[in-house]
């Protein structure tokens, strides 16, 4: 079924645990593009398909641009087919002052040589698809990032907020935004499938 070769960035949790600040973000970008420049190298191609999940998704937006960050620009959106996010908070309320960066500078499909694809789950929180700590905090999370604690999400991101405006849209049911919200979650063999079979390729 599957008919592309998968890289993965070497990000690793600690990483993320420094995401907040701007040198945070400069580390993991530069990690992306490692990764890219490998793939494309390896392959002998001379495009690639971007897959972000939460805050990676909002990443590789600015990883499109050739905007000057942190004294570095990236250029991703001269070698990218599609960009797909994975339960990523694009629209919010309450959100990092870098992540506002993001929604303001690049808003929604931003690059039109860029087939954008954004995925949100939408489970029911008292299913048994729900974790506990997804019955618990989940009505908090929607109400921080959308002012709507009765949102429809996938247990902490709200569709509202993954469905990014202009892109194709895909929503998943019964799909939980990681392992700790519940088992069935985007990166489960299953639901790639799901989504991967949904997407209208560029």
């Amino acid at each position: 079924m599957f008919s592309r070769k998968v890289y993965i960035a070497n990000i690793s949790r600690m990483d993320w645990l420094k995401a907040n600040s701007i040198q945070g973000w400069e580390n993991i970008l530069t990690k992306t593009d490692y990764c890219v420049k490998n793939a494309i190298k390896e392959s002998n191609s001379n495009e690639v398909d971007l897959i972000g999940h939460s805050s990676g998704g909002i990443l590789l937006r600015l990883y499109l641009s050739k905007e000057i960050f942190n004294g570095k620009s990236y250029g991703g959106r001269d070698f990218t087919s599609n960009l797909i996010t994975l339960g990523s908070p694009h629209q919010a309320l309450r959100a990092t002052s870098l992540r506002k960066f993001v929604d303001k500078k690049f808003p929604g499909n931003f690059f039109k040589n860029v087939n954008y694809v954004s995925i949100g789950g939408e489970l029911v929180l008292d299913s048994d698809d729900s974790s506990l700590l997804t019955k618990i905090f989940a009505k908090n999370s929607y109400k921080s990032i959308s002012g709507e604690k009765n949102s429809i999400g996938d247990g902490l991101v709200p569709l509202s907020s993954s469905l990014l405006k202009g892109s194709q849209k895909i929503i998943l049911k019964k799909t939980t935004h990681s392992r700790i919200f519940g088992e069935n979650w985007y990166g489960k063999s299953e639901r790639i499938e799901e989504w991967y079979r949904e997407i209208n390729w560029a």
